[in-house]
């Protein structure tokens, strides 16, 4: 179900409705079968294929947890290589594909045949759930809970699909403290229609102005700069306003989950537009692949080369296809662009607190360049997209 659509409304409603009548040890177990209608709404079949991941991964967490601990880094090293194997096969085969034939062709080599998949809905939030959650288990930070606990942490439909990217114990310890409350239903409410008021209001009414992305060789300077602002603020309140649903939807049922954008367009630097732009999915990349390749510990080339790596995979984690790998690389230089600019104070002992009257011109050059790097994000012809990015800067 789409989140902006008359049955998720209803859905919605009459889950809240029962959820409330029921006693308080039930409510858990019913939202999880609520929670697996929801799904199978959309594609019935992969329901079981969900079902299967999550009762493989809790199944692992136990084993990981139980006398044979001597094992445990197999186990985790397994679970890891399962729940990606699923995200490759059907998020990423065609890209693959699609790229042997492209150098295939080039070169003389076998083409091989494109298979029709079918990308399982909110497949890249539920492998994230799992490692995390199979990395807390890993490191014992993660307690022990019922197969129907788990099961809601991992089906939990308002972040099934396109809502914060949840942490495990956080939602458990809310799971068993639910009280009813009244101010449930005022928060929740108010956000749910913020976040469709940006859906409707704002992102949908720029579709209008984002014609020249698609079409830039036939459209003027002016209509390029507009259309690139246009779909900065697009995605923007889409992707809030879908993160402002969830968490209203899931305030309805007593769960606060993370907030996921806070204003990011008035941030100083792209280090700290990353800190507020989906920070769940920021926090993510930082604490599972960023700081285990060694974080910013080490040289300067060595933290530039982290950043490069986390911001594709970054990149990659948004699409199969290699504009979102440009696009995450973009996000990368700029973050090493910042972290030389950093150490560059720092050797001429200029204290930044010193540069302070900078911050109107450093927060409309983030903006600048964060726009720029939506060009790589919307427009999937990488040649259209660095012609419309030499026009932007007049380089062309």
């Amino acid at each position: 179900m789409i989140f902006n659509t008359w049955a998720f409304g209803l859905f919605l409603l009459l889950t809240v409705v029962v959820y409330w009548c029921l006693p308080g040890k039930w409510r858990h177990v019913f939202l999880l079968i609520a929670s697996f209608l929801f799904y199978a709404y959309y594609f019935p079949p992969y329901t079981f294929l969900i079902l299967f991941m999550a009762l493989v991964v809790y199944g692992l967490s136990l084993i990981m947890t139980s006398r044979m601990g001597r094992w445990r880094k197999t186990v985790f090293i397994l679970g890891i290589v399962f729940c990606l194997s699923f995200l490759v096969y059907y998020k990423y085969t065609k890209m693959i594909l699609r790229t042997w034939n492209e150098l295939a062709a080039v070169f003389q080599g076998p083409i091989l045949s494109i298979p029709d998949l079918l990308v399982p809905l909110g497949l890249s939030f539920f492998v994230f759930e799992f490692v995390h959650y199979l990395a807390d288990s890993y490191k014992g930070k993660a307690e022990k809970v019922s197969i129907t606990e788990f099961g809601l942490f991992a089906m939990f439909f308002p972040t099934l699909v396109a809502g914060p990217i949840k942490r495990f114990q956080p939602f458990i310890d809310q799971l068993r403290r639910i009280r009813f409350s009244w101010d449930h239903f005022t928060v929740g409410l108010q956000r749910i229609v913020i976040g469709i008021a940006k859906k409707v209001m704002i992102a949908d009414p720029m579709d209008h102005f984002l014609h020249p992305l698609f079409k830039p060789h036939s459209a003027t300077d002016a209509e390029l700069y507009a259309a690139v602002l246009a779909y900065a603020i697009k995605i923007y309140a889409d992707f809030s306003g879908y993160s402002d649903i969830a968490i209203g939807a899931a305030r309805l049922f007593g769960y606060q989950i993370p907030e996921n954008f806070l204003y990011p367009y008035f941030r100083r630097n792209i280090a700290e537009f990353w800190n507020h732009w989906h920070i769940s999915l920021s926090s993510w990349i930082r604490d599972y692949i960023y700081i285990p390749l060694g974080g910013s510990r080490g040289t300067l080339a060595f933290a530039i080369r982290n950043s490069l790596i986390a911001m594709a995979l970054s990149g990659l984690w948004h699409g199969a296809s290699w504009n979102f790998v440009v696009w995450g690389l973009w996000h990368g230089m700029g973050l090493a662009g910042l972290r030389i600019w950093n150490y560059g104070l720092k050797q001429a002992g200029i204290p930044k607190e010193k540069l302070s009257f900078l911050t109107p011109f450093s927060v409309l050059l983030t903006f600048s360049f964060v726009c720029v790097g939506w060009v790589f994000f919307v427009v999937t012809n990488l040649s259209d997209a660095f012609y419309i990015v030499m026009r932007i800067l007049q380089m062309k």
